[in-house]
């Protein structure tokens, strides 16, 4: 790796050891936890976090396998939650690739696209040059994957004499970073009305379907932002 594009790498690196990273590492403690509370082997705790790299996708799968689901039922319902994030990749690739990027580096950032990815490369990314993208962003993404399985590991074998429910509420620790973070990269009109409709219509839409409600709140406050911002464009014109 030349000199500039290894400084990079090193320097996104450094950036994972940051609130993402020690966020990262406690809700991947509580996993390494819940991994031992299934009586899974850390081996397959310690591969999801690897090869999956998504907290919501990996517990649900360690509680179909914890279950007996089959492995078909177990791929497809781990397969529903990672959807969510193909738009998040599909927008974050255009922002670190340029002409020179390698399609296998592309390939391997696309693998760690989760929420913590996309919202801290959303804010470090645009600064640097096209061409110290995408290597910056490896880094970062090697980085967390560090924090990721110490956290695994280090909860798997707390999990002995850690208090359950404390384990559990350190996996509430994710969902507020992501909404905090979300809420630093809305810069746009458009956003700020959306988180503001989303938090308006998130506790009815709770209490009447749970299930429904982070979907539902998300998609009706997006598409009325949607609407009103566009509407007030043509009225501009």
């Amino acid at each position: 790796m030349p000199a500039p594009q290894l400084q990079n790498f090193i320097s996104g690196a450094k950036t994972s050891f940051a609130p993402a990273g020690l966020v990262l590492f406690l809700t991947f403690f509580a996993y390494g936890a819940l991994v031992a509370s299934s009586d899974l082997p850390l081996e397959l705790g310690l591969g999801l976090t690897i090869f999956v790299f998504a907290i919501p996708g990996q517990v649900v799968l360690v509680d179909e396998i914890a279950r007996g689901s089959g492995l078909i039922t177990a791929g497809l319902i781990t397969t529903f939650t990672a959807i969510r994030l193909l738009p998040l990749t599909v927008s974050l690739l255009p922002v670190l690739r340029s002409k020179n990027t390698p399609k296998w580096l592309e390939f391997t950032i696309a693998h760690f696209i989760a929420v913590t990815v996309w919202v801290q490369s959303m804010i470090n990314l645009p600064p640097l040059p096209k061409e110290h993208r995408a290597i910056h962003c490896l880094g970062f993404c090697l980085g967390l994957l560090l924090f990721t399985s110490c956290g695994t590991v280090l909860g798997f074998y707390a999990a002995h004499f850690l208090p359950s429910n404390i384990a559990a509420a350190t996996l509430m620790i994710t969902p507020i970073y992501f909404f905090l973070s979300l809420l630093e990269t809305a810069k746009r009109k458009m956003e700020k009305i959306a988180f503001a409709l989303g938090l308006a219509f998130a506790i009815p839409l709770t209490i009447w379907s749970p299930n429904l409600a982070l979907i539902g709140s998300g998609l009706v406050g997006g598409t009325i932002a949607y609407v009103i911002v566009k509407k007030e464009d043509q009225d501009g014109k």
